[in-house]
């Protein structure tokens, strides 16, 4: 039976957070309208993921429907969330210990790999569907390594980092990030096996839609939808490259470098 589910804890986190980004806000003098708006849209996404029929879908009969539920905490909600903080919020997050050291390109690389990886192996993916802690951890760990792998994308969050990357830099950085979304996906999509016996004795909600079928159309769901969100920072991360790139040569004269001073 498909229900709406109701969880007291996820309303009482997504409170916790509305309210900690309003403290953040009111100490710091930069933050916007906007800021607020992109992170209500973060927080709108863990709702619809966490507390609609998507959640109970997931749990009990379509594991293309668990991917899209780990695709939105892992890859559509931290990037909104992020968005949020203006670099003054940013400046007082940081002070939290240990963060800029797991928000480091290649920590926050690692760290996104190992859970996304991890987290799908048959055993821990299957131990998440019998045990609700264990399936609680596993949302908040890809709510956490989304937001430490989009962290270094972003020029406020990425600020007070010791290595800040260039725009190629973030360009082969969003694509080396596809990679263990691929790791994944590619297993789900070519598989002649399922790969989770849950889901195997899952009640069939569409006529059709074997467990073979289910588990092709999840990866196909990692694979694109993972991507997508990835080609739109790195459309952003380009463009706003190539506005800086056309914006010093409109500015420099011609054969004069870029930063000389003109003469009076």
């Amino acid at each position: 039976m498909i229900t709406w589910p109701f969880d007291l804890t996820v309303y009482a986190g997504l409170l916790v957070l509305y309210f900690g980004h309003a403290w953040l806000a009111r100490g710091a003098p930069d933050a916007e309208r906007k800021h607020t708006l992109y992170f209500l849209a973060g927080l709108v996404t863990l709702w619809v993921a966490l507390e609609t029929p998507i959640d109970t879908i997931s749990d009990h009969y379509l594991d293309s429907v668990h991917m899209l539920q780990h695709v939105l905490l892992g890859f559509v909600a931290p990037p909104l969330m992020l968005l949020g903080l203006s670099p003054g919020m940013v400046a007082r997050v940081v002070r939290v210990p240990g963060l800029r050291a797991i928000t480091e390109p290649v920590q926050a690389q690692v760290i996104a790999a190992a859970v996304m990886i991890a987290w799908h192996l048959p055993p821990l993916y299957e131990a998440t569907l019998y045990s609700e802690p264990l399936h609680v951890v596993e949302h908040l760990t890809f709510i956490g390594a989304g937001l430490v792998l989009f962290w270094p994308m972003l020029e406020a969050t990425s600020a007070h980092a010791r290595w800040r990357m260039s725009p190629g830099a973030k360009l082969v950085y969003m694509l080396l990030a596809t990679l263990p979304q691929d790791g994944v996906a590619l297993p789900l999509i070519f598989s002649r096996v399922p790969f989770y016996e849950f889901y195997t004795h899952a009640p069939r909600l569409i006529a059709g839609l074997t467990a073979l079928i289910d588990q092709t159309v999840a990866g196909a769901v990692l694979m694109t939808v993972g991507k997508l969100t990835m080609a739109v920072a790195a459309l952003a991360v380009f463009f706003r490259w190539f506005g800086a790139e056309r914006r010093t040569d409109i500015e420099s004269p011609v054969g004069v470098p870029p930063g000389a001073r003109r003469a009076p």
